[in-house]
């Protein structure tokens, strides 16, 4: 029985201070996510970025009327050995990514969000070389897929903000 009212006065609590979760209305954000138009992004990993994207945003393919494009500039990743041993033979590497990118509105040309999103981690690297880019390509897919999940979370807290 405690628990049973304890529940009650937590959700009481959660809607009097005006706690909406970003993912309640999921057929509203999927529409308006529909209208977003993707544009290619150049550069190495651009189409696998892409992919995320479209994946995130628009699963059903590219809006047929869209109000809304999105530019995205995938900048190169930076490396940065990170330990070293006795004999100079590096451990360990950081890699550094950003990504800039800008969601406009298509009928005045307004950009409603532009700014940039940051990745990073490590990865070993070996004496063995095929083991060390395996490593390195694993490590660029996964900040890639996180930098477009982080792009695709905004949006989708823009398209939450509107006042409809």
């Amino acid at each position: 029985m405690k628990k049973k009212l304890l529940t009650l006065g937590l959700a009481l609590l959660l809607v009097s201070c005006g706690f909406r979760p970003l993912y309640g209305q999921k057929d509203q954000l999927l529409a308006d996510t529909q209208t977003v138009q993707i544009e290619p992004i150049v550069g190495e990993g651009g189409y696998s970025f892409y992919m995320i994207l479209k994946d995130k945003l628009n699963p059903q393919g590219q809006p047929t009327h869209p109000r809304y494009r999105l530019t995205v500039q995938l900048n190169a990743p930076a490396y940065q050995n990170q330990s070293i041993r006795s004999d100079n033979f590096a451990t360990l590497e950081s890699m550094k990514m950003t990504a800039d990118y800008q969601l406009t509105r298509i009928s005045d040309g307004k950009k409603v969000i532009s700014t940039s999103v940051n990745g990073n981690g490590l990865f070993n690297l070996i004496r063995e070389p095929y083991a060390t880019t395996v490593a390195q390509d694993k490590l660029y897919e996964n900040i890639t897929a996180l930098m477009a999940d982080d792009i695709a979370t905004h949006i989708l807290a823009y398209f939450k903000g509107i006042e409809r």
